[in-house]
């Protein structure tokens, strides 16, 4: 039997914030961004199956978990400034980069401005950031992307959500988990302890929608890139409205 590759954590100050991510594995580097409002935590199933062919890496993105939380940089290019420190830290000069959600984000900005560096890259359940915002109205608001909006409004959300967190975490835990059982009465002992590591610190909430203002466009990246949406993802209705959208296949039954 193939024994369970360790996880090992790691903190180091890069890019001016103090960063924690986790290991496993040895072979050619693969690093994967995780998603909101999750932690390295969120790829738990997948870092093991990986780590038999492969050296992973699974940063705390900037703001997140038991990465550093500073008041600023929460654009895309900083934050993909933070995985390239982070790479250079361990001396990966080129990688496979995996991006979930926001994470995918970051992971698209990254292939625009760091190029060289990457060997290929996958986002998974993501909808480009210029169409949410040529797309977004009142009917998206209400299939689950409302907190785009209200985590605009400054300094409420910080207000109404410390010392909710778990509320907070757990709405969008339940809501958007192919098991919403994940957190019943027995789960609920066994995740616990990461529900306050999902944190986000005061001012990573309205870094969320950003992307679109100050942006320059960047070069369109070559090499091998592909999209996975899950089968029930709410982009499934912005590629109504754009299909010329494409995809390379589709994830069934994902989620935590």
């Amino acid at each position: 039997m193939t024994a369970t590759p360790e996880i090992t954590h790691h903190t180091k100050v890069l890019n001016g914030i103090n960063q924690h991510w986790v290991s496993a594995g040895q072979g050619p580097p693969v690093y994967l961004l995780h998603g909101f409002p999750e932690t390295w935590y969120g790829w738990r199933k997948q870092i093991p199956v990986l780590a038999e062919k492969y050296t992973v890496i699974a940063p705390d993105l900037r703001g997140y978990g038991d990465t550093e939380k500073p008041a600023s940089g929460y654009d895309k290019r900083t934050m993909a400034r933070d995985v390239l420190a982070l790479m250079d830290h361990l001396g990966h000069e080129k990688i496979a980069l995996v991006g979930h959600d926001r994470g995918a984000r970051v992971g698209t900005r990254f292939a625009k401005d760091h190029r060289e560096r990457i060997d290929r890259f996958v986002a998974m359940d993501n909808i480009p950031t210029r169409v949410i915002a040529d797309t977004y109205d009142v009917a998206m608001a209400r299939q689950g992307y409302w907190f785009f909006t209200f985590l605009q409004v400054p300094d409420l959300p910080e207000a109404l959500i410390a010392g909710k967190e778990e509320t907070w975490l757990t709405h969008f835990y339940r809501g958007w988990s192919y098991d919403p059982e994940m957190l019943d009465a027995r789960g609920d002992r066994r995740l616990r302890p990461r529900l306050p590591a999902a944190r986000c610190g005061p001012r990573v909430v309205h870094g969320l929608p950003r992307g679109p203002r100050g942006r320059r466009p960047g070069p369109r990246g070559r090499g091998p890139a592909h999209r996975l949406p899950g089968s029930d993802h709410l982009g499934r209705g912005l590629q109504r409205r754009r299909p010329g959208l494409r995809r390379a296949g589709r994830l069934e039954g994902h989620g935590p």
